[in-house]
């Protein structure tokens, strides 16, 4: 009888207290910086959305350079560095009183942040056995979705309640809980190719392996973006009271699938796990688009947040089982930028659709870019059987 793989190890555990804590400290300042900017500092709306818009930008930007970094100075001097540069930029928000000093040092906790997680999700996948990934993955995530769903009213919180100090004071203590749980992480030798070896700024950043998965997670990240910025705005438009629950029930929904999809995923494969989590999706966006009423939007969650808590870790969990160790940065950094390229670009083409119709229509919209990922994950499967018959 063969033995299960162990997956509660130390490092583990401390990779998703890692993970968590990272998310915890910039998940607390996504309602309450805006707030702070607006009320101490007295900077206009586009100002302050060009400040909080920046971030995604730099994130994007530094993970062209992650694996140059860590070639380099070695992936822990690197990380470490990160996460103080996530440190001084969170604290520092409390002094800036500028334009540019805030634009700043949002640029560079972009910077942190992108260079952290990128570096993190890349450790994972060395420590998590194969034969668990799927379920390894999705656990790491339960961190990101449990700081996801108690920050938001931490920050607002701590914000109304108290003097702002308090609130990066908060962020910051999160941020040094992330730098002591990666401080007593041993990081493996990571394997090295000799094109890995020889990489420069000049030469490819893309890895064929992930691309599939890259685009639909930006698909995907279109229609995250979409439920996150609009959905408090969309209530409203209804004159339905209590769109908090929408917000917990969606998190509650993601937390619980994991335990399921994880382990459905390295059992028999990531299609049981997509196409029934794109298809899940789906209907809660259509459902979105249909409600009128609170149990309607709830219902809604619930399908939306099994769907999007089983269909991202079955995704980041695809793209490293196409990859060899050597390419596990490479393809991370795809996988994250087209992320948040997909949840700026959607949050921004949405809203134009709902300035030109009504909010109801994002998730009708939403609903038609799912289908279009189904489609093109289907087709995916179809090429990729019909290459294995040729080749034999």
């Amino acid at each position: 009888m063969s033995t299960k793989a162990s997956l509660w190890t130390k490092i583990f555990i401390l990779l998703m207290l890692a993970n968590a804590f990272s998310f915890f400290a910039f998940d607390i300042l996504l309602p309450t910086l805006p707030l702070f900017l607006s009320n101490q500092s007295g900077f206009t709306t586009s100002q302050i959305g060009l400040i909080i818009g920046s971030f995604t930008f730099s994130a994007v930007f530094i993970r062209f350079f992650t694996e140059i970094f860590t070639n380099r100075f070695g992936r822990k001097k690197v990380l470490v560095c990160s996460i103080i540069i996530c440190l001084i930029s969170t604290l520092g928000y409390y002094i800036a009183n500028s334009f540019y000093l805030a634009l700043s040092l949002r640029i560079f906790h972009g910077c942190g942040l992108g260079l952290s997680i990128t570096i993190l999700t890349t450790l994972a996948a060395e420590i998590i056995p194969n034969e668990r990934r799927g379920e390894g993955i999705g656990m790491i995530g339960n961190g990101t979705t449990i700081a996801l769903a108690i920050s938001p009213f931490v920050g607002m919180w701590l914000i109304n309640s108290y003097h702002p100090i308090i609130l990066f004071t908060t962020a910051g203590a999160s941020v040094l809980l992330f730098l002591v749980c990666v401080s007593f992480i041993s990081f493996p030798e990571s394997q090295k190719s000799e094109n890995q070896k020889e990489r420069t700024v000049f030469q490819p950043i893309f890895d064929q392996s992930a691309i599939i998965p890259s685009f639909l997670i930006l698909l995907m990240g279109a229609c995250m973006g979409g439920v996150m910025s609009f959905m408090a705005l969309y209530a409203k438009e209804l004159n339905i009271e209590g769109v908090a629950w929408f917000y917990f029930i969606n998190t509650i929904s993601a937390f619980l699938i994991r335990f399921i999809s994880g382990k459905t995923f390295d059992r028999i494969g990531p299609v049981w796990v997509i196409i029934p989590s794109s298809i899940s999706m789906i209907i809660g966006f259509i459902l979105l688009y249909q409600s009128t009423t609170l149990y309607g939007l709830l219902s809604a969650a619930c399908l939306y947040g099994m769907g999007q808590g089983a269909l991202f870790p079955a995704l980041q969990a695809w793209v490293l089982n196409k990859a060899t160790p050597d390419r596990y940065l490479k393809v991370s950094s795809m996988f994250y930028n087209s992320l948040d390229i997909g949840i700026g670009g959607g949050s921004a083409i949405l809203g134009l659709v709902a300035a030109k119709l009504n909010y109801s229509s994002i998730y009708l919209a939403s609903a038609f870019i799912m289908l279009a990922f189904l489609i093109v994950y289907s087709s995916s499967l179809f090429v990729n059987k019909r290459k294995t018959i040729t080749a034999s």
